[in-house]
């Protein structure tokens, strides 16, 4: 893409945003506002021998009319030269609504003056954007990736290696000139090593939006390590075991659940937080105790480990008005159901503060919670189940949230207070709203990596995905329901 950026940048500023949107909206007298969102992600994946990359630069316009309830106009463009945006101007023109004849024009909803008004509210200051990731996006991986590589080969293992940047901003312009903007940068470094004979596999990652907080050769070295520990499996007998969880296998679980908090689907009974019995019209959980009581789970736009864009999209409300501002959430307290998302409409019935399904997800440990590292939760166990991290996730039912996946690049029988053998992958069946009830001991969270999808055309404009912060967990009668012949 061509346009005058600092190698610190990647993507554009909020004037240059700003100019964009107000040249979009000058267009036509009948658009009534726009969206510019610019993209930059750099990803390289190294397996088998082979490198694979999924680097992109792309500027959305999305433009909506002033009148009718048609659809509004989306533009892609992978360039942003003059003559590029001359053409879009040109379609933008072209493609507005014509304007109906005066008596015909539909007089501004009395309504709408409570969603100007809630969207000119101050948008949550955040500190999303570190330079040190947007310039690693073009240098970082030919140093890093290389090393890893070595690293691994060293330990007498194969690897796979993926390491990832991105970089966005994202600007709402409005003709009653309200406007939000928000820019954030995010990186992941993953790591899986596996023996020769494809018999032992391990697997670690790292996350931040600031790249010079991630250590590549710690996460690689954590990845060999327990390869080493994971060489040749045995079989072990399923069933309901003491379970001990990595943050990855937390995280796995907690990324699945924020569907559950949708004030509309709770209300209906199509979650695990309805509860059809109560007669005061919420039918929901609202104050009743559903997590351990030593858990918290929120979403901060500020959070320093899981910030994220201060503000949502409701489109409950037509095409109008976008960019609602994003509050800091405590969805459950001390294990205490506390907060739902209502969408805008629903909220301003209710006297509520509106919010977006947890954008990001950070649990924790109420205030004087002892914790423990992995190693004292397999010290304190007698017998029971390690798990690195799960795969192939899959949700089987919304209303308990019941879900299954397999274990994954590090899976271990514990005897006596000490890692026993490796075992062969388990399959699990059970619901993240059933087993943090039953938290033995719980540690102290960190930022957990994913790993890039397949394709990033799903996930392009939000590659690293969103934060989700948690703890290791050990969990009382864990359901491995079945076994699973994979590495």
């Amino acid at each position: 893409m061509h346009h005058s950026l600092p190698p610190t940048r990647r993507v554009l500023t909020q004037p240059q945003l700003l100019a964009l949107g107000k040249r979009l909206l000058a267009a036509s007298d009948r658009w009534f506002s726009v969206r510019v969102e610019h993209v930059a992600y750099a990803v390289t994946k190294v397996a088998n021998g082979r490198v694979s990359t999924q680097d992109g630069d792309r500027v959305q316009f999305f433009i909506v009319s002033a009148y009718g309830s048609g659809f509004p106009l989306s533009i892609d463009s992978n360039q942003l030269n003059d003559v590029t945006l001359g053409r879009v101007l040109e379609m933008v023109e072209r493609a507005a609504p014509p304007r109906p004849p005066a008596n015909e024009i539909e007089p501004d909803d009395p309504d709408d003056d409570q969603y100007y008004t809630y969207n000119a509210q101050a948008l949550p200051p955040v500190a999303l954007w570190h330079d040190s990731t947007a310039a690693a996006m073009d240098t970082a991986r030919g140093e890093v990736i290389p090393a890893l590589t070595e690293q691994i080969g060293k330990a007498g293992l194969m690897g796979a290696t993926t390491v990832g940047f991105s970089a966005r901003s994202l600007l709402y312009l409005y003709k009653q000139g309200l406007t939000s903007f928000s820019e954030e940068t995010d990186s992941e470094v993953t790591v899986t090593a596996r023996s020769k004979t494809g018999s032992a596999s391990g697997w670690s990652g790292a996350a931040d939006r600031d790249w010079s907080r991630v250590v590549p050769a710690d996460v690689a070295a954590r990845a060999i390590t327990l390869s080493e520990l994971s060489r040749n499996p045995v079989a072990f007998e399923p069933g309901r075991r003491v379970a001990i969880l990595g943050p990855a296998a937390v995280a796995q679980l907690v990324f699945e659940m924020a569907s559950a908090f949708e004030a509309g689907c709770v209300r209906l009974g199509a979650s695990p937080l309805s509860d059809p019995r109560r007669t005061n019209g919420q039918r929901t959980k609202i104050g009743r105790r559903v997590f351990d009581p030593r858990l918290t789970l929120l979403s901060d736009p500020a959070d320093q480990m899981g910030g994220f864009p201060p503000f949502f999209d409701d489109f409950s409300i037509e095409w109008k008005v976008k960019g609602y501002p994003t509050p800091a959430i405590t969805w459950i307290e001390g294990g205490i159901l506390k907060n739902l998302a209502y969408k805008v409409e629903g909220a301003a019935g209710l006297r509520l503060t509106a919010a977006d399904v947890p954008r990001s997800a950070h649990m924790t440990t109420v205030p004087g919670t002892k914790t423990a590292t992995i190693e004292e939760m397999i010290a304190n166990c007698q017998e029971g189940v390690y798990v690195n991290r799960f795969s192939d996730m899959q949700l089987l039912d919304d209303k308990t949230m019941m879900m299954t996946g397999v274990t994954r690049d590090g899976c271990f029988l514990i005897k006596n207070g000490k890692i026993h053998k490796p075992i062969k992958n388990l399959r699990f069946t059970d619901s993240p709203f059933f087993a943090f009830n039953k938290v033995l001991m719980v540690g102290k969270e960190e930022r957990v990596a994913f790993g890039a999808p397949r394709s990033t055309g799903e996930y392009q404009s939000r590659w690293p995905r969103l934060p989700v912060i948690v703890p290791p967990m050990m969990i009382q009668d864990f359901n491995f329901s079945a076994l699973c012949d994979a590495i």
